[in-house]
């Protein structure tokens, strides 16, 4: 089968829908949004200067996100994944690969097989589980102060883990699994290096630090930009299942397929395939069934469900209503007041800008912030008990600890930054009954670096060990 390549216009930019072939492709970024698909081969493949996902398939790949917040998949092989400066989502899938995510507040996720991750820049979610390999950490950023963590997966507990220095760096290890914090010390480690992703846990607390540490050198590279177009003739000769007509277009290819909307109210419906569905204009209903889905509802008052699967969802403009699902989603509403349900597992919230009302459900989460993202409300956020450590969390984006005042009211702590000229917030978020009180610094993560907030508590970013005595163990 030969390339398969369309695009149209939503939400004022370029869409190019991009699949390769059953051999080698070099599939190139463009202004537009990519959405790309390698499919069989050692593919090279770029993004541009959007919001880009980006999937290698089996083979070898090299694929490099650039700017934007994007999604990278490897799949299975022995992928080398570039992030780029943005909030970008790295998976390597089977295979022993290279992860480098580079600047900002990212999620990376080697998969099965023993894995290289690099986070760059800013705050990064390691995510390790039973089933993820013996992996390497190149640049890990420990010790107090919200920042770099390990996210850890499928049930696993605190007492299920064994530490270890070795002459390379901290070794943790579990049952058939491992990773290894490169230039770490055992000692180095505090609660807030580990985040139980399903279920709040809480290592033991051993010294109080003096405040946050300074982030880890790393040894992040740009990923190289990738220029190259698919070799195809017209996509609707070459579509192995699709229906054109007045309302969708739908086709499918391999475990993927893509269903694009029209300008009016539709109903589109995912299966059990990985689904990436573009609802266009209009009030429209989406939903993901099961499968790693990609939903993107683009103009209009759109509801939208992920079902089963990790699943990224996008509201774009328009009073959007996002609902996750059963395991680790991204939730992104955009323009307008949304209401976001992340559901279960460890998901990320990003409102966007408008007030919008966000639930994170079971497992940890981060509620994103920026200066213009309105003034937000969490209804379930976690902060006491074993979740003093690190697991709901806000995490700022371009804000820095000096511009945050917590205060209390009468329905919850309230978050704030920039002061308006009636004396109010400019922009803030609400933890529905919590008290500040009941806040600790674990509970505010910083793009820069690590940083503390003025009159918060720091138990929860204790260190667990005792101070090294310069031997090996």
């Amino acid at each position: 089968m030969g390339g398969l390549h369309f695009d149209f216009e939503a939400s004022g930019h370029v869409h190019n829908i991009t699949f390769g072939g059953e051999n080698k492709d070099t599939l190139g970024g463009s202004e537009g949004a990519e959405f790309t698909w390698g499919l069989e081969g050692d593919d090279r493949i770029g993004g541009g200067g959007m919001e880009d996902i980006l999937h290698g398939g089996p083979g070898a790949d090299l694929v490099s996100g650039n700017m934007g917040d994007d999604e990278v998949e490897g799949g299975d092989g022995n992928d080398t994944l570039y992030g780029g400066p943005g909030a970008d989502t790295l998976r390597g899938g089977a295979g022993d690969d290279y992860l480098d995510e580079g600047e900002g507040h990212s999620t990376v996720d080697g998969g099965m097989g023993d894995d290289t991750l690099v986070g760059g820049g800013g705050p990064d979610a390691f995510m390790i589980g039973r089933m993820s390999g013996h992996d390497v950490i190149k640049d890990f950023t420990a010790g107090p102060g919200m920042f770099d963590h390990l996210a850890v997966m499928d049930g696993l507990q605190w007492t299920d883990l064994s530490v270890a220095d070795t002459a390379e760096g901290v070794k943790v290890s579990w049952e058939r699994g491992s990773v290894l914090l490169e230039g770490v010390a055992k000692s180095d480690l505090a609660q807030d290096d580990f985040m139980f992703a399903d279920a709040p846990d809480l290592p033991p607390g051993l010294r109080d630090p003096a405040g946050p540490n300074d982030e880890a050198r790393t040894a992040s590279e740009a990923g190289p930009e990738i220029s190259g177009e698919v070799q195809a003739g017209t996509v609707f000769d070459q579509l192995v299942d699709h229906v054109f007509n007045d309302r969708t277009l739908r086709f499918d290819i391999d475990e993927d397929a893509v269903v694009r909307g029209t300008a009016g109210a539709d109903t589109l419906s995912g299966s059990e395939k990985n689904d990436t569905v573009f609802g266009l204009a209009g009030d429209d209903n989406i939903s993901g069934m099961a499968g790693d889905d990609h939903l993107q509802g683009d103009d209009g008052r759109d509801t939208m469900a992920g079902g089963d699967g990790m699943d990224r969802l996008m509201g774009e403009a328009g009073d959007d209503r996002l609902s996750g699902g059963a395991e680790s989603d991204e939730l992104m509403g955009g323009d307008g007041d949304d209401y976001l349900d992340e559901g279960a597992a460890h998901g990320m919230l990003n409102g966007g800008m408008g007030d919008d009302t966000l639930v994170g459900g079971t497992g940890a989460d981060a509620f994103m912030v920026s200066m213009n993202s309105g003034h937000d409300v969490v209804q379930d956020f976690e902060a006491t008990g074993d979740a003093q450590g690190a697991f709901d969390h806000i995490a700022f984006m371009d804000i820095q600890a000096e511009d945050v005042e917590v205060r209390d009211t009468a329905e919850g702590a309230l978050i704030g930054w920039g002061m308006g000229e009636d004396g109010g917030f400019e922009g803030s978020i609400l933890l529905e009954g919590v008290a500040k009180g009941d806040l600790r610094q674990t509970d505010f993560m910083f793009g820069d670096r690590p940083q503390y907030v003025e009159g918060i508590g720091d138990f929860g970013s204790w260190y667990i060990f005792p101070e090294s005595s310069g031997a090996i163990a």
